[in-house]
């Protein structure tokens, strides 16, 4: 520890507990001058009277040191909690990526103990779309990343699925099979995802999808859809707990 960080330290944490030099001395049996001298980075105080001067100060040898200990994981997440509580509305997401995004390579690269395959970036101004796919794939678990989608499995929490979500997942995955479904699916997405008050006609979808308009209002009796009804007309959006499935769909694409 060079002195001069260790006498600003010294200054800086006396003066935020409201000691005198003479209080320092006197509770550590040192002289008012050795104080002084510490505090000037004349010299430095010796290496036993550290947990003293720690304890005196209410602080951390690290800490008075001028060393930042690693936060526990119970620390990091109050800080995130209180991080996110403290954005603007509507600003979370964008920051909740940024640190998925960290997470996804440390988990990739046992938390940085192999190399990071790839390089680093910042989270923050990057293009999502420019990230293409990284995957990783060990015992404790699985993520993968691509363009604006992040996806982490725990190993230890798997569990097979039962013959009745066997059933509905069958149903689903064929509902969505077909070329002009997804089409559909992905035309209603991209015209109502930055709105959740919008509903699009039938029409807009169409045309949109580049599909007849009689075609579309059949495909869409496939999806899981919100609809609702304006001057007569039925407006459609996709149901909200399925809002994810453009992304989880484009997941398991290869290129």
């Amino acid at each position: 520890m060079n002195a001069i960080n260790i006498n600003e330290q010294i200054a800086y944490y006396r003066k935020q507990r409201g000691l005198t030099q003479e209080d320092v001395a006197r509770a550590l049996g040192v002289t008012n001058q050795a104080v002084s001298k510490w505090e000037s980075a004349q010299c430095c105080p010796d290496i036993a009277l550290l947990p003293e001067l720690a304890d005196l100060f209410e602080v951390s040898v690290d800490k008075l040191l001028g060393r930042k200990p690693t936060a526990s994981l119970g620390e990091l997440c109050h800080m995130l909690k209180a991080h996110f509580s403290s954005l603007p509305e509507h600003s979370t997401f964008g920051q909740a990526y940024r640190i998925a995004a960290l997470l996804h390579e440390a988990a990739a690269t046992d938390g940085y103990k192999n190399k990071v395959p790839w390089q680093s970036r910042d989270y923050s101004t990057d293009d999502v779309a420019d990230w293409g796919l990284s995957v990783c794939s060990e015992p404790e678990g699985c993520t993968v990343r691509k363009h604006n989608s992040i996806c982490f499995t725990l190993s230890e929490k798997s569990t097979a699925p039962n013959n009745i979500q066997l059933h509905r997942l069958s149903q689903k995955l064929s509902r969505l099979s077909e070329p002009d479904t997804l089409k559909v699916l992905f035309a209603l997405y991209s015209l109502t995802q930055q709105d959740f008050d919008l509903y699009v006609t039938a029409a807009e979808i169409a045309e949109a999808a580049r599909l007849p308009v009689n075609l579309t209002e059949n495909l869409l009796n496939s999806l899981p859809l919100t609809l609702k009804e304006e001057n007569g007309e039925l407006k459609y959006r996709l149901d909200g707990a399925n809002s994810y499935l453009p992304s989880l769909l484009m997941l398991l694409c290869d290129d």
